[in-house]
């Protein structure tokens, strides 16, 4: 449900025209997950606020990396990949993970939160329209998007207490709505690269070594910048990034080519995520092996 939009969507450019459901969708995926938050249990500390630091200071460092090079798309897909804040669906890898749900769930709303102010006039700055009727345009996109699911989503749950329980019993429904926005996403890159056929391949290439590179980058300084006791949710809080937030943003007030940072950084990110629980699940069998043998049992097959 990942690979499948994405190589769809390069062969059917004209599913481009349903752009406009990309918004609605991010909207009510976000919704579900805002159904489940408990504010209560939300307990920022000190490590909060030093990733959010480094979630804004990636993107804008990777900006100016990449400006020296001359190539403005470069630069845009730098910094709306290095900004992007934590996955809404990192806390259930750092479930599956075992490590410490609680603290990804509050460096989920910090850095959401944070990276959306910030990008009032960070988006302004970075495009050359540092203006206040552009800077208003960013601000109200914010707003939809972020803050109307949070709030129809609180008010739901005082009117009818079970819909938290809603997420986990339509989860197909939210990875559905993901997948229908990487189809769309997906084909308009491909339509804005056939009407744009002097666009060179190598700059397309350059923005998927950029995706790589920087959730590398990711991953690695947030396992660094909190204490040694945090460092698997550090690093899964910094890494993993909630891309249809700033690929619809870079579809907005940048270019479909801009967009195609967040996209590679999908399959990054999710491969990072894939080789961390193939190996977690490796030295948890490894673990099992070695107390069945002190208890003196017959080891696993298979």
């Amino acid at each position: 449900m990942i690979a499948g939009p994405l190589v769809l969507g390069m062969f059917f450019p004209q599913l481009s025209r349903f752009g406009f459901l990309i918004r609605p969708l991010l909207m009510a995926m976000l919704f579900m997950v805002y159904l489940q938050l408990e504010l209560r249990e939300l307990k920022p500390r000190a490590a909060h606020w030093v990733i959010l630091a480094a979630n804004v200071a990636v993107g804008i460092v990777a900006y100016l990396a990449f400006r020296l090079t001359g190539n403005r798309e470069l630069a845009l897909a730098a910094f709306f990949v290095g900004i992007t804040p934590t996955a809404t669906a990192a806390p259930v890898i750092m479930n599956l993970l075992r490590g410490r749900v609680g603290f990804v769930v509050s460096g989920l709303i910090v850095t959401n939160v944070g990276v959306s102010l910030a990008l009032v006039p960070l988006i302004p700055a970075a495009t050359g329209q540092m203006n206040f009727e552009f800077m208003r345009k960013v601000l109200y996109s914010l707003i939809v998007i972020m803050a109307v699911p949070l709030a129809l989503a609180l008010a739901l749950r005082r009117i009818v207490p079970a819909a938290s329980a809603w997420p986990r019993r339509f989860k197909m429904l939210s990875l559905s709505m993901w997948s229908v926005m990487l189809l769309v996403i997906s084909a308009g890159a491909s339509d804005f690269l056939r009407r744009n056929r002097a666009v060179s391949p190598w700059i397309v290439a350059g923005i998927a070594g950029i995706a790589a590179l920087l959730c590398a980058v990711n991953f690695t300084l947030g396992h660094f910048i909190v204490p040694r006791r945090l460092r698997r949710e550090g690093s899964q809080t910094l890494g993993q990034k909630n891309t249809m937030l700033t690929l619809y943003l870079a579809q907005a007030f940048a270019s479909p080519l801009v967009a195609l940072g967040p996209t590679f950084y999908v399959i990054c990110h999710n491969f990072w995520n894939s080789c961390q629980l193939f190996m977690f699940d490796r030295r948890d069998a490894r673990r099992e092996e070695r107390r069945r043998k002190a208890r003196g049992e017959r080891p696993l097959q298979g």
